[in-house]
């Protein structure tokens, strides 16, 4: 027996789902609608099909013809209705055939509609089904023996004389076909079936038990979910793959479903009435109940959603809050810290910038939020947040904000590094920019490298695990500013400035092995057991012959500019003890001013006195303290300085430093309420540095810094006291000043 699946369907109501796809392949409980419905067909002995098609057919053809299935198509050049598309495949149909949708979910039992069928000698048996409010459906009402009386299409509840609804499954026998005519728009509803009722010809109507959903609406599909999770729906079944990665300290609260491959993260929530797809990633702390999660969609960590539906391949960043009936449509990127509200709905392949709030759909074009650029330069993960697109424009922006004709580059070396530094430089060639490749090196030695050429600035690429990071130099060496780094997010926003007039520049290589480098500095003394995150430091420390055995040890990051230290007993320095102990040997060699971050340990003013040196605070980006004698943004030299002018060992020196109990807490603050925040600090301690950098206030027994996280919506509070007593209590005041 034979099949005929109407597929052609636009699916207008499940928008966005359907934008980029056609509605029979909208994906249900890990596979495509269409694969249901046939999986029903034969699971009832119905082995052979026939789909008629209209919408994006090539793409159902693509996806079922690598099935092991006997499948025939029909495309329709303009839309015939319901019959009318049955009738194109007359030619196939010489026996009894059953006619289906391919976009609803049922286990009615075919076989028992085939027995009413033969037995009753029907010409036509619509497959009804009961429903408690049928004001949606077309009403049907039989007399006792079977016999169709009467259509009701979509009746009030005035009109409803009884909950026997269409389910859109018919079984014919080929003579039916004779009363279609060809070559225009017929409905099976509307024409067909009261024509067939008029001439009174067997039409007889099946009441059928069992389970059917017409999956027509983004309402119905999210409930059609939650049936199968409770147990409904015989032919589907709610299942916890095997190959799931499930971290053991997730919490899952049934009923779920998760799919092969997908990876629920550390302290997340799953459930209850909740499905994930197919090689989904939840991450750590996230809570997703009543939604459904799309195969290889991305939830970062400490994402919420909550009655929501997230499509494939959508991509939603850490920190976000997706509010009750939200939806975000497939290959659509979510920034972090994004908050979208209730019922709003993300169209596929849109960007939603950090730290955004959506309360409208957003359907075309995108939503920027938040800043690119950080302290620590432009920062993402590869593909995710640093895609080729935006790597390619932030190459040409680069190039027009610096008005370059000649620009530097250079990578740490690694795979993702040198990927990201070739697209940067290929968005500078189609502005116009030569592009000159350093190759291989760190950022201290890639500065110098700058400042000798005839550039006009440069970039350099590194990562760090997931995250790849870039920084911008300007034609001096010196880290870019920030009124630069706006206007580089500023043109990627407004567009990529191509003039289709520009001569494309090129790239030469010029790699130095870090010549120049390790000719400026000849002094280095670094940890024998030092090692460093990558292919270019790791090349330059075996090129730095004085590796003392000091009984330290050292870990340089990736892009060569910090530093973790380990003392002659193995204790880790703190951040604050590193700029103590860098402070207390560079004045210890000769009294002088030093430059350090605003948030710097306030013990470095003690040690300064000792000394009868000077400290001047400063903003902590990386732009503002070059001047420093300290080399705050140089691992090697730092390290250097750490290793030189001691006789006696670090531990010891630690042990003399002034002692201060500091606390570091995160305060969550809406980035609506951060100015006001800032100011009610300000006017209770008055400050020493009132900018975008943070805010602090020192006295003789304590210190406060308070800085305003760049992406996420938290302020940063560092509190040093001569106790832990003080500086709780401290903690304490600002906890309720601020909140």
């Amino acid at each position: 027996m034979k099949s005929v699946i109407m597929a052609g369907g636009m699916g207008t109501r499940l928008k966005p789902l359907t934008c980029l796809k056609p509605k029979p392949l909208v994906p249900f409980m890990g596979k495509p609608l269409i694969d249901h419905v046939m999986d029903h067909l034969e699971a009832n002995g119905i082995k052979e099909h026939i789909l008629t098609l209209f919408h994006l057919p090539q793409m159902i053809i693509d996806h079922v013809s690598v099935q092991d299935r006997v499948v025939d198509f029909i495309i329709e050049k303009e839309p015939k209705g319901t019959a009318g598309s049955v009738k194109e495949a007359a030619e196939f149909l010489k026996n009894t055939f059953v006619v289906a949708s391919g976009d609803s979910i049922t286990d009615i039992d075919l076989k028992k509609a085939l027995e009413f069928h033969r037995k009753k000698g029907a010409l036509a048996t619509i497959v009804l089904t009961r429903v408690p409010e049928p004001l949606e459906y077309g009403v049907v009402l039989t007399n006792a023996d079977g016999k169709i009386t009467r259509f009701l299409e979509k009746p009030t509840w005035g009109e409803v004389f009884s909950d026997t609804v269409n389910t859109g499954i018919y079984i014919l026998e080929p003579e039916v076909l004779e009363y279609i005519p060809k070559g225009r728009s017929y409905d099976f509803s509307r024409d067909l079936f009261p024509a067939l009722l008029k001439a009174g010809l067997p039409l007889l109507g099946y009441i059928a038990e069992g389970y059917w959903s017409d999956v027509g609406s983004i309402i119905q599909y999210r409930e059609s979910h939650f049936d199968v999770l409770r147990g409904m729906v015989k032919s589907v079944k709610p299942v916890i793959d095997e190959a799931a990665d499930i971290d053991s300290t997730a919490r899952i609260v049934q009923p779920v479903s998760i799919f092969k491959g997908a990876k629920i993260g550390a302290n997340a929530k799953i459930g209850p009435f909740t499905v994930v797809g197919k090689g989904a990633v939840v991450g750590k702390g996230c809570e997703v109940a009543y939604s459904i999660v799309g195969g290889k969609a991305y939830l970062g960590d400490g994402v919420t959603a909550e009655g929501t539906i997230v499509d494939e391949r959508a991509y939603v960043g850490e920190g976000s809050k997706l509010s009750e009936s939200t939806i975000v449509a497939e290959d659509t990127k979510i920034g972090e810290r994004t908050i979208l509200t209730p019922l709003v709905k993300v169209y596929p392949q849109k960007y939603v910038g950090p730290m955004s709030v959506l309360n409208t759909d957003l359907i075309y074009g995108s939503l920027e939020g938040g800043h690119l650029f950080t302290e620590e330069g432009l920062r993402g993960k590869l593909h995710r947040d640093l895609t080729v697109d935006i790597l390619l424009k932030t190459g040409v922006a680069f190039s027009e904000v610096q008005g370059a004709r000649v620009l530097g580059a250079a990578s740490s070396g690694d795979d993702k590094a040198e990927f990201v530094q070739r697209i940067l430089s290929l968005g500078a060639n189609g502005k116009g920019a030569d592009v000159v490749d350093f190759g291989e090196q760190v950022v201290p030695s890639f500065r110098l490298e700058l400042k000798g050429a005839a550039v006009d600035g440069g970039f350099y690429a590194f990562s760090e695990g997931e995250y790849v990071t870039i920084r911008f130099f300007d034609a001096e060496g010196c880290y870019l500013d920030t009124a630069r780094q706006r206007k580089i997010e500023n043109l990627l926003r407004s567009g990529d400035s191509l003039n289709p007039d520009t001569e494309p520049g090129k790239i030469y290589y010029n790699p130095s092995q870090f010549t120049i480098y390790l000719n400026r500095y000849q002094d280095f003394v670094v940890p024998k057991d030092t090692v460093c995150d990558s292919p270019a430091g790791r090349i330059l420390l075996d090129q730095i012959k004085s590796k003392e055995p000091v009984g330290l040890k050292a870990q340089i990051s990736a892009s060569g500019e910090h530093c973790r230290i380990w003392d002659e007993k193995g204790h880790e320095l703190s951040q604050a003890e590193l700029e103590a102990a860098s402070v207390y040997l560079s004045l210890k060699r000769s009294p002088k001013n030093i430059k350090v971050p605003l948030g710097a340990t306030s013990s470095l003013e003690e040690i300064a006195s000792e000394f009868g040196g000077h400290i001047e605070r400063t903003r902590p980006g990386l732009c503002y303290l070059d001047e420093s004698v300290i080399p705050w943004h140089d691992a090697f030299r730092f390290l250097t300085l750490i290793c030189t002018n001691r006789d006696e060992p670090l531990y010891r020196i630690l042990e003399k430093l002034p002692k201060k109990t500091q606390i570091v807490r995160e305060l969550n603050c809406p980035l609506e309420e951060r100015s006001k925040a800032m100011l009610k600090f300000a006017s209770s301690y008055g400050t020493s540095s009132q900018n975008e950098a943070g805010l602090y206030y020192r006295d003789d027994r304590s210190f406060l810094y308070l800085k305003p996280d760049e992406r996420k919506p938290v302020l940063r509070l560092t509190v040093e006291g001569e106790s832990m007593e003080l500086a709780e209590e401290l903690v304490g005041r600002i906890l309720d000043l601020i909140k």
